[in-house]
């Protein structure tokens, strides 16, 4: 969970709520809006179940040329993964490198052609959610910047709250309200940004310009050939700039903080749709990446088939230690969608709520050096719970002579309205998957268990929040 800390405020968080950012934000719900009112589901759906996928890339593919897109759906979360080569209206890393930038949350405005796009993008995920028979109970789409900064803008939603707003059962401001939404860095696609760029310049660039870019006088044109043409086009290497080289999978795992190996599974064809003879299988590289000058670089290759003795191809063999085939599954991906559920849901959306109203609110400014505050749902625990976990430090020298921080007047306010937001939401949602909310304040050792009778005359206002925090 992103920490929000008073002293960072002017910094941190005009990315999330920045006036720009934000209009961007409401124009893109309030339009997504919009698209549902013609939506509606019928006896036979427009979508089956077993074709979701292919119809949503065929949507975005013939009517909005929107072609490099991944749909994933785990259990009864919708996801939807489109890179850009570039997402934002300003270039944000020759702006920061200046050092002349005044207002940071205004560079995080994307570019028209990017709301374009998105806006397009969320109006096909509405017309498919709400016209097929699959279950569907949220939708996620991540936009990622990969040829720049490597950061990606995350839409997240309930179906149930669309449904709603048509019915104007909750208001549109409410349903804005509910849709979480993040901005926050890819790490993987830092590391994948020069694998990528390779094969491009690959397919474009003659071999000997290509050896000059990734490696200088460290790798030869003739081992260039041989790891990546010989094995495809023996007889004939230079019909290198016909190959188009299609990546299939690519993964990594960081080394340190400075260096990461990426796995790159490719298949080499002559156009979209013939695949090369000569290639029995696919291609699998293994780059050892480094950052230099700010920017992920290509430092080694590792190829996974090799010509033997008898100048046949064949696989490498990895020592067993490393694993690698098998422990593929565990390094990252560029769009790793994880199923979601109504109660971490609602944490999710009370630890946005509250971030919110701690970047805005003046009295909350003026009284704490730092804050954080996260929701967190345990669904597994027995029995259920949610808790929210408090981080504080005050302004005030003389509040170390505090027994706890949960006397301070000010704390108790802010307690009271991160309470009241939890008791709203969860009423709201008609969510009772819980038994109890635990509070925990970082500086003190024992925290509070408020049950849901307890929780319930507080929303009623029959107990503020001295009572609440009152033992029984």
């Amino acid at each position: 969970m992103p920490v929000i800390q008073q002293k960072v405020i002017r910094r941190r968080m005009p990315v999330r709520q920045s006036l720009p950012y934000r209009a961007f934000l409401l124009s893109l719900t309030l339009l997504f809006l919009t698209s549902l009112w013609g939506c509606t589901n019928s006896h036979s759906p427009s979508y089956p179940a077993d074709r979701i996928k292919e119809s949503l890339l065929e949507i975005c593919r013939k009517e909005y040329g929107i072609n490099e897109l991944e749909v994933k759906i785990e259990d009864t979360t919708l996801g939807v993964y489109f890179p850009l080569s570039s997402l934002f209206a300003d270039d944000l890393k020759e702006a920061i490198k200046s050092g002349q930038v005044n207002d940071l949350g205004g560079l995080f405005q994307p570019s028209p052609e990017a709301i374009d796009k998105i806006e397009n993008l969320l109006f096909a995920i509405s017309r498919v959610i709400l016209s097929t028979d699959r279950k569907i109970d949220f939708y996620v789409l991540q936009v990622t910047d990969i040829d720049s900064t490597g950061l990606q803008l995350v839409l997240k939603g309930y179906i149930e709250d669309i449904k709603r707003v048509r019915i104007w059962d909750i208001s549109r401001d409410e349903y804005r309200k509910r849709i979480v939404h993040e901005l926050h860095l890819n790490q993987a696609v830092i590391w994948h940004r020069p694998v990528r760029r390779f094969f491009e310049d690959l397919e474009n660039l003659p071999i000997e310009d290509v050896r000059q870019k990734y490696f200088g006088d460290t790798l030869t044109t003739a081992a260039i050939k041989r790891l990546f043409f010989e094995i495809i086009a023996p007889e004939d290497p230079r019909v290198a700039p016909k190959i188009k080289w299609n990546i299939l999978n690519m993964r990594s795992i960081d080394l340190d903080k400075n260096a990461a190996v990426v796995y790159a599974k490719v298949r080499p064809v002559l156009d979209q749709h013939e695949k090369l003879d000569l290639v029995k299988e696919d291609l699998e590289y293994l780059f050892l990446c480094s950052i230099q000058d700010s920017d992920s670089k290509i430092v080694r290759i590792i190829p996974f088939q090799y010509k033997d003795a008898n100048d046949a191809w064949t696989k490498i063999s990895f020592p067993k230690e490393l694993q690698i085939e098998q422990n593929l599954s565990e390094w990252k991906e560029e769009f790793y969608l994880e199923p979601m559920d109504l109660g971490d849901f609602l944490a999710d959306q009370l630890t946005r709520r509250m971030q919110a109203i701690i970047g805005t609110d003046e009295r909350i400014q003026n009284t704490f050096r730092e804050l954080k505050i996260d929701f967190l749902y345990s669904g597994i625990s027995n029995p259920p719970k949610f808790s929210v976990n408090v981080q504080a430090n005050l302004r005030d020298p003389a509040a170390e002579e505090l027994e706890t921080l949960s006397s301070h007047e000010d704390m108790l306010y802010v307690l009271d309205l991160a309470s009241k937001e939890f008791v709203k939401l969860v009423r709201g949602y008609q969510f009772d998957a819980y038994d109890y909310l635990t509070l925990n304040i970082a500086s003190e050792p024992v925290p509070w268990i408020f049950d849901r009778d307890r929780l319930e005359l507080f929303r009623r206002n029959k107990l503020d929040m001295r009572g609440l925090l009152t033992p029984v």
